[in-house]
Formats: structure tokens, C-alpha cells, sequence
């Protein structure tokens, strides 16, 4: 699938402003970014349900993007399901094969292998409404792969679940897109569910696509302050460019910092908190950039401890896995935190 100088304007707001992505057949792809940042539009545009004011969109090679719904290789999951309540499961699933005047054998025995496929054996003479809601998922999952697409899109369809539930099906989710080898292109403004998911990520804030790569790309070298903010928890030291590779901070200390930025450019490192080392202030190693603050708090998480050290000029988060505790500092103490220069990026701010 190719996307390319894909743009949307509804009236005078550019919803989607020139996207050029390219998602590989058979790729797990997930659209992240916040609310309005134009991620589901561009699902839409892809569905069909929008059609792009500028650009090309094409599926397999063949240009799609003025084609309606019905005549695309794709087929959507929503976040509500849009299941209907006075029918059972079998019925739902059967619904999209009855429209398009398949055999009455053959929906039989594909409504039997779709439901199999998400594990609702047994389930077929249920109605919705006496199910869960993860079974729920499961069924509008079925109805759209009983249509054998070639691209499955999926519109925050964990949204409605628990935590425990969406961590369930997240691995489902994952599991089944192996299984059945199509594409899926699945939206979600939640950075967990892209990070656990997706072959590739692509972030987007305010109609641009921002960054394209693996979750270890987009976590590990965010490519601005944005992306660094919004995959998962960071500390950014502000700072500016001294060299090539060194960068000073805000206490006037220079400190390693690669980048391709020029001098005087104002940036910021990238310093995840479980890069983050404690130490008593006097005990940094020698060939480790550090900062000194005080503890001001420590957040119990079960498995991990959380420290917020307070450096006046900002608050820098400590995250230390329970068994690899050492020095535990008190709440008021002087500390230092070192990092690993191998471990930070350096962000445009």
C-alpha cells in the first residue's frame, strides 16, 4: 500500500497535510499519535468512508483512492463493533456474504472457519448482547475476516476494554495477524498497544506523519521532543548544541551529545528513566555524564520503584527494577543521576 502526498481539508483545517507512507504487504502497521492528530482520517481515506482532497493512494499497485468502499480489497473494525443486536453470532458474521450473494454453502462453511479463527466455537447462536466485551471484539473481528480482505483496518478497537482484557487481546491480536499473514493497519493514540503490536509505527501529531520505523527505532531514536514525549515515559534536559557531540545543559555543564545539528541549535536529550542511574553525590563514575537534585519522592509500582529528583531547573524520573535495587536514597537527600552517553538522544526541541 502506497501513500502518496495524501492530504484532507475539511473547509479551511488540513486534517491530513501530504503523507507519503508505504506499508508492506502483510505488515502489522499501526497509526499513533493523539486525539484529532488525523490518524483515523487517514484510516478512512484508506476504508474509503473519506476520499483525499490531494494525493494518490494505491492498494497492490492499483490506484484506490476515488474508488467507494465496496470495490476496495480492505475491510474495517471499529471501536464500538457496530454488531447487530438482534442477531447471533453466526448471523453477524454472515451478514457481509449474504449481502454480496455468496452461496448459501459457502457462507456456511466460511461463517464456521471465521468464528473458529477468533475462538468462539460453540458461541454461534449467542446474541451480542450476551456477550463479553472482548467477545464482542472477537465477533466484529470475524465479520470482517469472513470477507477474506486483503488489508484489515482497525480503528481503536481495544478502546472500549479493560486493561487486563486489552493486554489479552493485544497478544490475540498479534497472534491472529500472523496467522491469517494479510495486513492490518490498526490506529491507536495509546503508545503501549503500538509498541507491543506493530512491525512498524508511524507517529503523527496535527496532520503530518512525523516518523516511520520499528517500535525500537521510534523509542530509541525519536527523531523530535514530540515523538520522544509521546513514546512512552522521558526525561528532556533541555540544552543546546556546543559540537558535533557535545551539548551543553541548562547548569552550563557540557556533556556528550551527538547529533547532526549545527551549533547553537537548541535541543534536548532523550534520557528514558530506566537509562537512569542513582548514586550518593560524590560517587559518579568518572565517565559518566551526570546531575545533581534532591529526592523528592519515590512511587511504589510493585516491580519497580520510580524516584523523582527534583534538579530546580526541572523534575528527572529514576526508574529501578525491584531486584536490581542498590543505593536506596531517602525522600530530602542529595543525589546525582548518571547515564550511559550510548543510551540518550539528542532531539530538535
Amino acid at each position: 500500500m502506497e501513500l502518496a502526498g495524501i492530504t484532507k481539508r475539511f473547509g479551511e483545517v488540513v486534517a491530513v497535510d501530504s503523507v507519503d507512507l508505504t506499508i508492506d504487504d502483510g505488515e502489522f502497521f499501526a497509526l499513533l499519535g493523539p486525539s484529532g492528530c488525523g490518524k483515523t482520517t487517514t484510516l478512512r481515506m484508506i476504508a474509503g468512508l473519506e476520499f483525499p482532497t490531494e494525493g494518490s493512494l494505491k492498494i497492490f499497485g492499483s490506484e484506490t483512492g476515488t474508488l467507494p468502499p465496496n470495490k476496495r480489497p480492505v475491510n474495517t473494525v471499529f471501536q464500538d463493533y457496530a454488531l447487530f443486536p438482534h442477531m447471533t453470532v453466526q448471523a453477524n458474521v454472515a451478514f457481509g456474504l449474504k449481502m454480496r450473494r455468496v452461496p448459501k454453502a459457502q457462507i456456511a462453511t466460511r461463517v464456521e472457519e471465521a468464528i473458529s479463527l477468533v475462538r468462539l466455537e460453540g458461541f454461534g447462536q449467542r446474541r451480542s448482547q450476551q456477550l463479553s466485551g472482548g467477545q464482542r471484539q472477537r465477533v466484529a473481528l470475524a465479520r470482517a475476516l469472513v470477507n477474506q480482505p486483503k488489508v484489515l483496518l482497525l480503528d481503536e478497537p481495544l478502546g472500549a476494554l479493560d486493561l487486563k482484557l486489552r493486554q489479552e487481546m493485544q497478544r490475540e491480536l498479534k497472534a491472529l495477524q500472523r496467522e491469517v499473514g494479510i495486513t492490518f493497519v490498526f490506529v491507536t493514540h495509546d503508545q503501549e498497544e503500538a509498541l507491543t503490536m506493530a512491525d512498524r509505527i508511524g507517529v503523527m501529531s496535527e496532520g503530518e506523519l512525523l516518523q516511520v520505523g520499528t517500535p525500537e527505532e521510534i523509542y530509541e531514536r525519536p527523531v523530535n521532543r514530540f515523538v520522544a514525549d509521546f513514546i512512552g515515559q522521558t526525561n528532556l534536559l533541555d540544552a543546546f548544541v556546543v559540537s558535533k557531540d557535545t551539548v551543553c545543559l541548562a547548569t552550563g555543564a557540557h556533556i556528550p551529545g551527538p547529533s547532526d545539528f549545527s551549533t547553537g541549535t537548541q535541543v534536548a536529550v532523550c534520557l528514558r528513566p530506566e537509562r537512569a542511574e542513582l548514586h550518593p553525590v560524590d560517587e559518579v563514575p568518572a565517565d559518566r555524564p551526570s546531575v545533581s537534585g534532591r529526592l523528592q519522592g519515590v512511587t511504589y509500582l510493585g516491580n519497580a520503584l520510580v524516584y523523582t529528583v527534583d534538579l530546580e531547573w526541572m523534575q528527572l524520573e529514576v526508574r529501578r527494577e525491584q531486584q536490581a535495587l542498590g543505593y536506596r536514597p531517602s525522600v530530602g537527600e542529595a543525589v546525582a543521576v548518571s547515564w550511559d552517553p550510548d543510551t540518550v538522544s539528542v532531539v530538535r526541541t
